[in-house]
């Protein structure tokens, strides 16, 4: 394994084809809608691994200990983008990234008033209006959102907006659209102040509890 050409600067050089290539030559399953940072991140845990194993052995046969392993991704790749990822029916996950030019472009501005996420439904992955959005508030340093899904959408897209006190506003990325799933009926019940059973499977499972505690966090706009 040629593990020595697994480090940051050499990964950061190859385009993203070269990086699922790579990725797929280590075994590793790369889906199609990951991007480039967490390829780049998958592989250098392997290089990780691999040099801790060779070192755990060299160390074992001197002292017969297991050295701890001192290694964490980088904070940023800057880059500028945004991915989804379902955790299921009724959640799904936002990552991002803002690349150093826009992050001071942005902050640096007088006129910089506030950053969101724009959730977006639409009604076909075709579609360019959505039927449905409403915007999250969140900061400059934040990286990651959960947010609730609504019950009977079909397609699911997260922007990444810069507002402006002249009134404009700069779309600084956008995800792919997600299908999503069926959501069952139970969901569109779980709004704050609404009772609502739940099976008694799913309300051993604390699901009750973690709707309402979302809804009363997390959720910014409701439609009724």
């Amino acid at each position: 394994m040629e593990n020595e050409l697994l480090t940051l600067a050499h990964l950061e050089t190859l385009s993203s084809a070269d990086l699922i290539a790579l990725a797929d030559d280590y075994g590793i399953d790369i889906p199609d809608s990951l991007n480039r940072r967490f390829i780049i991140g998958e592989l250098l845990e392997v290089a990780e691994d691999f040099n801790s194993g060779a070192k755990e052995a060299a160390s074992m046969n001197v002292a017969g200990e297991v050295p701890e392993a001192n290694f964490e991704l980088p904070a940023s790749f800057n880059e500028t983008e945004i991915s989804v990822i379902l955790r299921n029916p009724a959640w799904a996950f936002v990552y991002w990234d803002i690349s150093e030019e826009a992050l001071k472009k942005i902050s640096e501005s007088t006129r910089f008033k506030n950053i969101v996420l724009r959730i977006s439904y639409f009604e076909s992955e075709e579609d360019v209006a959505p039927v449905e959005y409403y915007d999250l508030q969140i900061t400059l340093a934040d990286r990651e959102q959960y947010i609730l899904l609504e019950t009977g959408k079909k397609y699911l897209r997260v922007d990444l907006v810069a507002f402006f006190t002249d009134g404009n506003s700069d779309s600084l990325t956008i995800s792919e659209k997600i299908h999503l799933p069926e959501t069952p009926a139970i969901f569109s019940k779980a709004f704050p102040g609404q009772e609502f059973e739940v099976p008694k499977i799913l309300e051993l499972s604390g699901m009750k509890g973690l709707l309402k505690s979302h809804y009363e966090k997390y959720r910014q706009s409701f439609v009724e």
